[in-house]
């Protein structure tokens, strides 16, 4: 359940912290490195739960952390219960993680390092997130972010100083990845081990389950279970979406302005020369003279290039001006100064000689303003929706900032609400399997997400990069919970009876491993086990190398765990029963003469030397700082959380 969360604590960011501002992150650092907690000099009303030199920790501030990080899994239907988030040591997790943080920041201090303000401002400024419709940092914006995650700008800014110190000491703490042969030889070796033996799979469906469980029973079973049967977090979301096709009509382009636009368009639509032209520059201007006479001749520009050991370039379609700014004005005069076929040059520019071959000449002639009304009309049109969606967009936003509700911004931009089912926050409806909304709705579901609790103000959802946007407004949340028995009564039933047979397969699987380890052929012993259904018994032999990977089945994750002429069992995957492995013998090779094996070796260990480093450099340095302990309060708090199920 918490697998990801005890992976992240490994790496090089997690070991700083894991609960810091989620929604922040997610919301406006999903690229970046956010992970720093806040190291606090003074208490906030809670009971100190560790010191870390002249900073401390409070049991408020684990439970906020806590809280978010729950909060935050629930939304992403992730079923985490406080239960087991205890059950798993997430506690003892959060609270190592925000020491290691701290340690950080008061390690950094003691030693005279200083994050300027400058630096800060200019990480928010260069932060897209923060970026307003026009591409360039937005103070609404992000007071804006956030107001709606409930941070004051004061901490974020003193969180991101916090955070800038890790990023520093641990960067430098783990740029050395360097290993020696020796070091990776005994891996390389392990790697080109061949195991060879037998697997007998007992399946769940040669197992009688016995009679259907009566009501006391079936019930008893399914409120052990009721995790199993949890339905994620679900939002009731009410929006408004606005869209360009509905503008459309009211940003046409008038005739007044499309004669002003032809007016102001200038050289735009006059008649035009374009050519197509080659040219070949050289470095001195013996030999672009020597070029020159050849093409003149008749050779070939192309050919002539290559005989100097140099390639032409091409000018397709240009006009006289764009091949005076993409070369030089002389060269310009010279290609538009003969006649299509011609040569010209050698002329002289900054870049060397050129020569030139004037391939095409094409007359444009001049567009009237009939001819050129489609064109503009398109141009301003397109430009009247997009500044009319951007000043909506800003009408509502301000009303926003006004306090003005959901109804009240929709109705005073007279848009249409409508409101989602309960949804999950990818948009899916656990009710309705068939459910098949706009793609636009999981934007929306996004938003209504990053809502704290109903009443609280709506948010813009952009849709699209039409400009596209939704008001979007929280009415509702459903907590995640456990489906009722009553509606999955016939899946909990089923579920039960499986679980009865995979019992009754580990017996029986469990009964055969005596008999293995004295010499009993498998088939033989799943005969005598009466397992008459499933697959035949599966030898194998293979190297570890051939087989290690994330897809790797079960039984052969334990073959290559275990001693020869033993046998152990092993659960199947989707409880298909238990696979029961008996491993005949292990054939030892040496990578010594593999340079290969030892290089893949080295690719697969060399990305874990640097966490390996970070881990051990934040070990020392909480070893050189004085850290305790107030484990009195932190045994309360486990309690207070185990007996509420909330970190509130």
């Amino acid at each position: 359940m918490l697998n990801f969360f005890r992976r992240f604590t490994k790496s090089r960011f997690g070991l700083i912290a894991v609960f810091v501002f989620l929604a922040v992150i997610a919301l406006a650092f999903a690229a970046g490195d956010i992970t720093g907690v806040r190291a606090t000099g003074g208490g906030d009303g809670g009971k100190v739960v560790a010191k870390v030199g002249s900073h401390v920790i409070t049991d408020r501030q684990v439970r906020e952390r806590i809280d978010l990080f729950l909060r935050n899994l629930q939304r992403d239907g992730q079923n985490v219960t406080m239960e087991q988030f205890l059950a798993q040591g997430g506690l003892e997790l959060t609270l190592n993680e925000m020491i290691n943080g701290v340690a950080m920041v008061e390690f950094s201090q003691d030693s005279g390092m200083q994050v300027s303000k400058k630096l800060i401002d200019g990480e928010i400024a260069n932060n897209p997130a923060f970026f307003g419709i026009d591409g360039k940092f937005s103070q609404k914006q992000f007071e804006d972010l956030l107001s709606q995650n409930r941070i004051s700008p004061v901490t974020f800014r003193a969180q991101m100083t916090d955070e800038r110190y890790g990023n520093w000491l641990v960067n430098r703490g783990t740029l050395g990845n360097q290993i020696p042969n020796g070091v990776l030889l005994p891996y390389a070796s392990l790697a080109l081990e061949r195991r060879a033996g037998i697997v007998g799979l007992v399946s769940t469906i040669a197992m009688d389950p016995g009679a259907d469980p009566d009501d006391k029973t079936l019930t008893a079973w399914y409120n052990g279970k009721r995790a199993r049967y949890m339905v994620p977090e679900r939002r009731i979301v009410r929006y408004a979406m606005v869209k360009p096709d509905a503008l459309r009509a009211g940003a046409a382009a008038t005739e007044a302005e499309i004669a002003d636009a032809y007016k102001k368009a200038g050289a735009r639509f006059a008649a035009t020369e374009k050519r197509s032209v080659r040219q070949l520059v050289l470095l001195d201007q013996a030999t672009a003279n020597r070029v020159a006479g050849e093409v003149k001749g008749g050779k070939p520009l192309a050919a002539a290039a290559a005989a100097a050991g140099l390639e032409p370039t091409s000018f397709d379609g240009v006009e006289k001006a764009a091949l005076a700014r993409q070369t030089a004005p002389a060269v310009a005069d010279a290609a538009f100064g003969v006649a299509q076929g011609g040569v010209a040059g050698p002329v002289r520019s900054p870049l060397g000689w050129h020569v030139l071959q004037v391939e095409k000449v094409e007359q444009v002639a001049a567009k009237t303003l009939d001819q050129a009304r489609t064109e503009l009309a398109g141009e301003i049109s397109a430009r009247k929706l997009a500044q009319t969606l951007v000043t909506l967009r800003q009408s509502i936003e301000d009303g926003i900032a006004d306090s003005k509700n959901f109804d009240e911004a929709a109705a005073d931009a007279k848009l249409i609400a409508e409101r989602t089912p309960a949804l999950t926050a990818a948009g899916a409806n656990p009710e309705d399997e068939a459910f098949n909304p706009d793609p636009a709705i999981a934007a929306v579901m996004r938003a209504g997400f990053g809502i704290e609790q109903p009443g609280d103000e709506p948010q813009i959802a952009p849709l699209g990069a039409d400009g596209s946007f939704a008001l979007v407004g929280l009415e509702r949340i459903v907590p995640a919970a456990p489906r009722p028995l009553a509606q999955i009564r016939e899946r909990v039933v089923k579920d039960y009876l499986v679980e009865q047979a995979l019992t009754k397969a580990r017996a029986v699987a469990s009964a055969m491993i005596a008999k293995l380890e004295k010499g009993v052929p498998m088939q033989q012993a799943l005969a005598e086990a009466g397992v008459t259904k499933g697959p035949p018994p599966k030898p194998f032999d293979f190297k570890r190398q051939e087989v290690l990977g994330p897809n790797m089945a079960p039984y052969l994750q334990m073959a290559f765990s275990m001693a020869p002429k033993k046998a152990k069992l092993v659960e199947g995957q989707n409880r298909e029963g238990y696979y029961v492995v008996y491993l005949d013998k292990i054939e030892e090779h040496s990578a010594a003469n593999d340079p290969a094996a030892i290089q893949r070796v080295r690719g697969d260990i060399a990305p874990q030397i640097g966490p390996e480093y970070a881990r051990q450099f934040i070990a020392s340095i909480r070893n050189h700082l004085k850290v305790t302990r107030n484990d009195k309060a932190i045994a309360q708090l486990r309690a207070d959380l185990s007996r509420t199920g909330s970190a509130r």
